[in-house]
C-alpha cells in the first residue's frame, strides 16, 4: 500500500510539473547587448524627421522591441514615427504607445510612402 500511494504521488508530481512547463526546453535567450545601440539609432532618426520635430517622443527598447511613448498630432505623425522607428537595424517589433490627438492624416515622412488615391 506505500509502495503504490509513493507511486502516484510521484505520477502527480511528473504531471503537474509538466503542466506547468517544468520539463519543457527553455526558449531562445533574448539579447539584450544591442537595445542601447537600437534605442540610439531610434531616437536619432526620430530626430532627423522634419514632421516630428519639436515632438518629445519616449523611446525604450527590450531585445529588440522598440515602445514608442508621446503624443503626436494626427495619423500621419503617428504613422511616420511608427514606420520611421521601424527602419532601424536591429528592431524586431515597434509598439506603439503614443498618444494621439486631432492633427493632420497625412505629413510629409520618408520612411511612409504616400497613399495612393483611387478615383
Amino acid at each position: 500500500m506505500r509502495r503504490s500511494r509513493v507511486g502516484g504521488m510521484a505520477l502527480v508530481m511528473i504531471m503537474t510539473l509538466g503542466g506547468c512547463g517544468a520539463l519543457r526546453r527553455p526558449g531562445p535567450v533574448p539579447d539584450f547587448s544591442r537595445d542601447a545601440e537600437i534605442r540610439a539609432g531610434v531616437e536619432a532618426r526620430l530626430a532627423s524627421v522634419p514632421a516630428l520635430s519639436g515632438r518629445t517622443l519616449r523611446v525604450t527598447v527590450r531585445d529588440g522591441a522598440v515602445s514608442l511613448f508621446g503624443l503626436v498630432h494626427g495619423l500621419g505623425e503617428l504613422r511616420c514615427a511608427l514606420a520611421t522607428a521601424g527602419l532601424v537595424d536591429g528592431v524586431r517589433t515597434v509598439i506603439d504607445q503614443l498618444t494621439l490627438e486631432p492633427g493632420p492624416r497625412e505629413v510629409p515622412c520618408p520612411s511612409v510612402a504616400p497613399r495612393s488615391t483611387s478615383p
